[in-house]
């Protein structure tokens, strides 16, 4: 379920509360409890520590008791001898021993001279060992139920024996320790000396396995949280009791008592944590609702947005950061309208452009099939002997102009290749014009004359010259030249003029053909457009020729423009070409026309001819041989080296794309057989991969030619005779 912002809010704040609430209430349970058990701890040390000094204290009183009789019986009964010696009456003695085992309730007394008995009150019958150095007192035979003192003045002394029910008061008093607690008298085992509060199975070996009674028997003092002789959880704290030859002082203080304090503590962080959750819930509803407001207005303007409406203004209000939200969200709602607008134009423009793309492709199906079935359906009746000497001229003719058209389509589409990919190059040199003009009319003089069309050439600057390409010039005016002979109808004019104008060649081409319509006159010069693309037009073509020379005139520096007054009025294409054009040198490529060679003009060179295709090689060496040359062929790049290594040609003639090892490598490896001693082998690259970067590859890879293909055969002769013989 989804919640609105408002809601949103209120959960998130009081979560935030309700989380702080509780960690705050946490922290200070645990510091209370902490600060208690520490409290505890230090009480419980104290309680020991006041136990031990209680006990302390009774023995020592008894002990200057003792000493005290002593004195005083040696005062009394005693009397001095000439040696030294003390002599005591006896009944004195026993007057003084019943005082002393009277006064302080001793169960036995006796009274010893060195080591002889002077006089006893009470059974001696069980052993009853004398305390240790430093210690007041000892422990009878069964470590129960009596303990031994004793007091000494020269060599007579006093020993007496008292029940441990002297010190269960001092044990009883739990004064400190709450209901629960208890403090009790461990012997130097870890056997209880007072009485125990609490009774448990096994209850003296539980007693001695406390912690605290182990550490205090070897002999250290301190405060632990541990478990009892009941397994109850206790804080102990321990003192040990070296007066009395061994034994602890223990105090516990039952763990749940001490945390009474704490528990109501918790209670009551709970019922404030409690009401200041509530009051922090009724809090957020209000803020959440101040707070969300104005972003639903915002809310409300992205839908609005989302409807298509960015016109609408963005309402803003609430804190500062909001309205600069709302303001930025103005401002995006203008932007995303523009966008879209943007958008939607451009989704028209590119569905034109596949529109024009998908015509494009239908153009260059038919522009590609048609001279295609005049090829093949000519060859055919050739091939089966249907056609006598008469049409087998006239096919051998079809077939030549159509694949010289075919030439043109491909040659059209690889510039356009080179257009788009910015890699078209220019020859540049110093062009006459006039000349271009000439050679431009020449060239279209056949197929005008056929149409019975009136070519005038009116040149007003004969000696006009630019830096240029002259073949990219000459295809510029032929083109315009080809088209307005294939748009004008039978018996119209077509013009060609040249003149200066401000310091500008302006040539212009104008015709009476069909003209354009005024709403493509705009787009003349665009890739794939066409004026009539309808598959019942009159005329043929890719819709290529305008954009390619839009291309070449601007790489030249220049500017190209249509005109046409309408429909069936004719057009005008005006060139203008800088005389100056500050434009990019570069070289000229090695596959420029050259003359044709005269007949038996490779009488004598050998030439080896590498290509994968079987009808190239039978058609390259019907050609040379034709030309007077010695012809063998290979196949592969392979066979190619082993033939060079048994019979070392003049001229070497390769294809570049062939199966398993191309062209490029080939030559690398036929020059890198080559010494100072054989001679170095001429080659030719007669490929159709007739991009600018190929002529550049082939010629690194040591080729001295690069022809494209499809070559004509005159041009190909004159080519290997110009680098066999080259001119003087």
């Amino acid at each position: 379920m989804s919640l609105s912002v408002r809601y949103h809010f209120a959960l998130i704040l009081v979560g935030i509360n309700v989380v702080g609430t509780v960690v705050v209430a946490a922290f200070g349970f645990r510091t209370s409890r902490q600060t208690l058990e520490q409290q505890a701890l230090l009480a419980v040390g104290a309680i020991a520590e006041a136990r031990q000094q209680a006990v302390f204290r009774l023995l020592e009183g008894r002990q200057e008791r003792l000493g005290a009789s002593l004195a005083t019986l040696e005062t009394l009964c005693g009397e001095r001898g000439p040696r030294g010696t003390l002599a005591l009456e006896h009944e004195c003695m026993r007057d003084v021993l019943i005082g002393v085992h009277r006064a302080e309730r001793a169960t036995a007394v006796e009274l010893r001279y060195g080591a002889r008995r002077l006089a006893a009150r009470g059974s001696w019958r069980k052993p009853a060992p004398s305390p240790e150095a430093g210690a007041l007192a000892s422990f009878t035979a069964d470590q129960q139920t009596e303990y031994t003192m004793r007091a000494r003045r020269g060599r007579l002394s006093v020993r007496a024996r008292f029940p441990l029910g002297d010190l269960v008061p001092i044990f009883r008093d739990r004064s400190g320790l709450n209901v629960n607690g208890e403090a009790l008298l461990v012997n130097g085992k870890g056997a209880p000396l007072t009485p125990l509060r609490y009774q448990a199975p096994a209850v003296g070996e539980r007693l001695r396995a406390m912690t605290s009674i182990q550490r205090c028997l070897a002999g250290e003092s301190g405060e632990i949280l541990t478990r009892d002789y009941r397994n109850a959880m206790v804080i102990s704290g321990f003192r040990p009791a070296p007066l009395m030859g061994g034994g602890c002082v223990v105090a516990n203080l039952q763990y749940s008592d001490a945390l009474v304090p704490i528990n109501r503590l918790g209670r009551t962080f709970m019922y404030a944590a409690a009401a200041f959750i509530l009051l922090s819930v009724a809090l957020s509803f209000v803020v959440s609702h101040a707070i969300a407001k104005p972003i639903a207005r915002l809310a409300a303007s992205a839908r609005a947005m989302q409807e298509g409406r960015f016109d609408q203004p963005v309402r803003g209000g609430g804190p500062t950061e909001v309205r600069q939200l709302a303001r930025a969200f103005t401002t995006m709602a203008r932007s995303i309208g523009d966008l879209v607008h943007r958008e939607q134009a451009a989704r028209v423009k590119a569905e034109e452009a596949s529109r024009l793309k998908d015509a494009f492709l239908a153009t260059l199906s038919h522009e590609l099939r048609t001279p295609l079935t005049a090829i093949l359906g000519w060859s055919s009746m050739i091939t089966r002997g249907q056609a006598d000497a008469t049409q087998t001229a006239y096919a051998v003719q079809v077939i030549e102009r159509n694949a010289r058209r075919q030439a043109r389509l491909v040659d059209d589409l690889l510039d356009v290749s080179r257009m788009v990919s910015g890699q078209m190059r220019l020859q540049l040199s110093s062009v006459s014009l006039d000349a271009v003009v000439d050679e431009a009319l020449e060239a279209v003089r056949p197929g005008a004359e056929a149409k019975n069309l009136e070519l005038v050439k009116r040149i007003d600057a004969p000696l006009c010259t630019v830096r240029g390409d002259a073949d990219r010039l000459q295809q510029v005016v032929w083109n315009l030249l080809s088209n307005a002979v294939r748009f004008t109808p039978q018996g119209g004019r077509i013009e060609v003029s040249l003149r200066d104008v401000d310091n500008e060649a302006e040539i212009r081409v104008t015709d009476t053909g069909i003209g354009l319509p005024p709403d493509f006159v705009p787009h003349a010069f665009d890739r794939f457009r066409q004026a009539d693309s309808s598959m019942t037009r009159a005329h043929g073509g890719l819709g290529l020729g305008l954009s390619i020379v839009r291309h070449l005139v601007e790489l030249h520096g220049g500017t190209v423009r249509a005109e046409s007054a309408g429909e069936r009025q004719g057009s005008s294409f005006t060139v203008r070409l800088p005389i100056h054009a500050d434009v990019r040198i570069t070289t000229r490529s090695a596959d420029s026309d050259r003359p044709d060679a005269p007949p038996m003009a490779l009488q004598g060179t050998r030439v080896l001819i590498v290509d994968d295709d079987p009808d190239t090689r039978e058609l390259l060496r019907t050609i040379l041989e034709d030309a007077g040359a010695t012809v063998a062929t290979t196949a592969s790049a392979g066979e190619t080296r082993a033939m060079i290594g048994r019979q070392r040609p003049d001229l070497l003639i390769a294809d570049i794309g062939m199966p398993n090892e191309d062209g490029y490598s080939l030559m690398r490896s036929v020059r890198a057989l080559e010494t100072d001693i054989t001679h170095r082998v001429p080659a030719i690259a007669l490929t159709a991969h007739a991009r600018a970067e190929d002529v550049d590859r082939a010629l690194a890879s040591g080729f001295q030619v690069h022809l494209a293909k499809p070559v004509e055969p005159s041009r190909l002769v004159s080519t290997i005779a110009t680098l066999m013989h080259p001119p003087a």
